[in-house]
């Protein structure tokens, strides 16, 4: 950004309070609400992938039962019931899910085939946390899989490069269904799944992200299509009369605010425990100290989204976010706030009193000591 950039910097004792404008806070309240959190216990068991988490060690994971409809707060609550757990060793990352469904259903095949377009379950991770560099797994009742690898979300203003054919490397994986597969007319339980995802494909730039005291940035998706079936018994996305697709629902672990999901930011924060499954109670889930200026961060960020949209540039100043005593104070007292923008690139720095700095940019990607 160099010589270019306009810079200012703020001692955040100072009062920036706008008069007309609507808080940040509340403008973006539903993308700053608090991610889900869950604390990953070690397991010292064999964890066979079948498909049905039927080994002891999965009793012992806390349970995530709280899937929502993925644009949050006065949305649909799902119709059915969908619970995950997981755990983790040395080798591998596992995770157990099961879905309530009374007729279960899926017809693609292919490995990395649209996935999505049957009803299925989704895993999103991001091993550092930086909002970049994570990758995909979708997975229907056929156990088809659809994974993918991508630099940083859709949403960057540069298009982001996505490897579709990338393919993690030594997942193992399985589904089970609990009832009948493409068989109409009869209720079915539902269907569950179980996957290893490897150390090595939770590793980046060799650094080894599977550690206790490690937190990894994931997300749960389930996508439900309504279907219908023709004259040979064959399952479809249910159609509208002009032939177009009704619209799927997407339950989620923890909304992100709005129909996509590659927003990491809102993904759960997920605490790899030293603590073995079944040794002990597990230990209270909290937040790394880092939350509180992610979070500011992230605010600041769809801020600048939405002044580019409307006036093709960014803002340049700290003074021009209009931000409230209230949300200056979220920040440790003491901190400062940089901005350093031209009108298509820019990145905001905060630093706290201890020296430490923490920064997002105009791509979304988030760094810094603190993390």
């Amino acid at each position: 950004m160099k010589k270019l950039f306009l810079s200012c910097c703020l001692l955040l004792t100072a009062t920036i309070i706008s008069v007309t404008a609507q808080p940040l806070t509340e403008r973006y309240g539903r993308f700053l609400t608090q991610p889900e959190g869950y604390v990953c216990l070690r397991t010292a068991d064999t964890i066979c992938i079948d498909g049905i988490p039927d080994e002891a060690v999965w009793q012992h994971a806390p349970l995530i039962t709280r899937f929502t409809d993925i644009s949050g707060e006065g949305y649909p609550t799902p119709r059915f019931r969908t619970q995950a757990r997981m755990l983790w060793d040395d080798r591998y990352l596992y995770i157990a899910a099961e879905l309530q469904e009374p007729e279960v259903w899926a017809n693609l095949r292919q490995r990395d085939t649209i996935v999505y377009y049957n009803n299925d379950f989704e895993v999103f991770i991001d091993p550092d946390g930086d909002g970049h560099h994570y990758y995909e797994i979708e997975v229907n009742a056929l156990c088809t899989v659809f994974d993918l690898f991508l630099e940083k979300p859709y949403r960057a203003p540069r298009r982001p490069h996505v490897q579709f054919q990338w393919n993690c490397p030594g997942l193992r994986i399985a589904t089970h269904v609990d009832g009948t597969l493409n068989l109409p007319g009869d209720t079915d339980r539902g269907w569950s799944v179980e996957m290893a995802i490897p150390r090595e494909a939770i590793a980046a730039e060799f650094d080894n992200y599977l550690q206790a005291g490690n937190y990894l940035r994931i997300g749960f998706s389930r996508v439900q299509w309504q279907h219908s079936t023709d004259k040979d018994g064959r399952y479809h996305r249910k159609q509208r009369a002009d032939g177009t697709f009704l619209p799927e629902d997407n339950w989620t672990w923890g909304a992100t605010g709005q129909v996509a999901m590659h927003m990491p930011e809102r993904w759960g924060y997920v605490y790899l425990s030293a603590l073995t499954a079944g040794s002990a109670a597990p230990e209270a889930f909290r937040y790394p100290d880092s939350y509180p200026v992610e979070r500011f961060l992230w605010m600041l960020f769809y801020a600048q989204e939405a002044q580019y949209a409307a006036h093709g540039r960014y803002h340049a100043t700290i003074e021009a976010f209009g931000l409230t005593k209230e949300e200056l104070n979220a920040l440790p007292s003491g901190s400062h706030v940089s901005v350093e923008a031209i009108s298509h690139k820019y990145e905001i720095t905060v630093t706290l009193p201890d020296g430490k700095r923490m920064s997002i940019d105009e791509m979304g990607c988030l760094a810094g000591e603190t993390k």
